[in-house]
């Protein structure tokens, strides 16, 4: 007779010196019934769902039985699961030292939407039409709440199988950009014409120690170019130069400074004119329709996004945000009250008809790269591809081979989340030094220092 060790509601402990008694082998049939009408939220807490009765242990440890044939087992068993019942397995494990085995009992998880299993014959402790139940401390039949219980979850529809793969379309481009022809160059030349603008002030050589001619041809020469630039100044109310000389050199010192500040964002901006932008696709390769489908993807290692921009027609028009030069040396004009109004700002407005509908995807720089995107419904064997041009993908320093990506999905009416892996390709490394010389006005046959 078999005897009861423990009683957990998945698992359950017999020791019996052997099997040859058909009540024996009916035990495991009820074990069977009960552990596969249990519901599939609890029988997840343990053992991922089976049903375990373990057959050859007792008080002293794993005895074993003698040997039987799983056809012996399925003789006696079968005829009270029925050609549809619950499907069960057996594992062996030797006991050493002996030609015993320790006999392991695996019932299947219960599932989402299976009906009731009935016992379907008359034995030692079943009856035929009863159903079992496996509680903690025993196999039982049913009761009224259980009944209830096994009833819903057979009503429940099972969800249809998901089959989603993500992948990004486009490559991360490695930017090179040539800095001493480039930022060194485009400093070096408005310097060059601001300090250029300053007065030569300095009175020309003089004649002799004493004084001479020249002294008063220097002088002269300066009174004259100063008396030229307040008749400029005073056109049309103009106001004269009020800066010092200390004070305007000064001011082109804080405006390099600011410069090289702004450089690296500059960089990116124009790379976000100058390359192709990224997209997420999401393809059901099921037949089943999913509704409110988000996608979460996460692109590995040192790449990272940039806003995609229209390149415009004219190069003007690329807004780099970087910081303008001090006013030249000189008199200004009088702005008759137009002071308030910054022209930059109506420059940097961009005309791109995605600003004026709502992005599905949503691209962030944290450390790598997140990207959301919220997919909607998405119909059986189709795919979707964001079309927001939000981003372009790019290094800008040493570039792996490609980039690493994970994903993660969930849709409405299924309790689970789908992971998957892709990979990013990237692209040939894209040199924008002439293009940015282009832009910042310097002139191509002019690399020389």
């Amino acid at each position: 007779m078999l005897a009861d060790l423990t009683e957990r509601h998945y698992l359950e402990l017999k020791g019996p010196e052997n099997l040859n008694s058909k009540a024996d082998k009916q035990k495991i049939a009820k074990f069977i019934l009960g552990a596969a009408n249990r519901s599939p939220e609890r029988a997840a807490e343990a053992f991922e769902g089976y049903g375990v009765m373990v057959i050859g242990i007792t008080k002293n440890g794993a005895e074993g039985i003698d040997p039987i044939e799983t056809l012996e087992l399925q003789k006696v068993i079968k005829p009270f699961l029925g050609e549809a019942g619950p499907h069960w397995d057996v594992v062996r494990v030797p006991v050493d030292g002996s030609t015993k085995q320790v006999l392991v009992v695996l019932v299947d998880p219960p599932k989402v939407g299976q009906p009731a299993f009935i016992c379907r014959d008359n034995g030692d402790k079943l009856t035929s039409g009863h159903v079992y139940f496996r509680d903690d401390g025993e196999t039982r039949q049913a009761n009224a709440g259980e009944m209830d219980m096994i009833a819903a979850g057979g009503a429940a529809k099972s969800a249809a199988p998901v089959d989603i793969a993500v992948s990004v379309v486009g490559v991360a481009v490695p930017v090179i950009i040539d800095e001493k022809r480039s930022l060194d160059k485009c400093i070096s030349v408005e310097r060059e014409a601001l300090i250029a603008a300053l007065p030569r002030l300095k009175p020309s050589k003089p004649a002799s120690a004493q004084g001479g001619p020249g002294v008063a041809i220097g002088y002269q020469s300066a009174i004259a170019e100063l008396s030229k630039s307040l008749s400029a100044a005073n056109f049309f109310g103009g106001i004269p130069e009020e800066r010092t000389r200390d004070e305007y050199l000064a001011s082109i010192d804080d405006w390099e400074a600011r410069f090289r500040k702004a450089w690296p964002k500059a960089v990116r901006r124009f790379a976000g004119y100058t390359l192709d932008a990224a997209e997420v696709q999401v393809l059901n390769r099921a037949k089943t329709f999913l509704h409110d489908v988000e996608v979460k993807v996460h692109l590995e290692g040192d790449v990272r996004a940039l806003d995609y921009k229209d390149l415009p027609k004219d190069a003007d028009d690329i807004q780099l945000k970087l910081p303008a030069p001090p006013r030249e040396w000189g008199p200004r004009q009088r702005d008759f009250g137009l002071a308030g109004i910054n022209p930059s700002l109506y420059g940097g407005l961009s005309m791109n008809p995605n600003d004026f509908k709502p992005s599905s995807s949503t691209w962030k720089n944290t450390g790598s790269v997140d990207v959301n995107v919220y997919v909607g419904d998405l119909r059986p064997e189709d795919t979707v591809t964001t079309d927001d041009e939000d981003s372009v993908l790019v290094f800008l320093g040493e570039a792996p081979e490609f980039v690493r990506a994970t994903w993660r999905a969930t849709a409405r009416g299924y309790d689970d989340v789908f992971t998957g892996e892709t990979k990013v390709e990237v692209g040939e490394p894209r040199d924008l030094t002439d293009a940015m010389r282009y832009v910042l006005g310097l002139d191509d046959g002019d690399d020389e220092d």
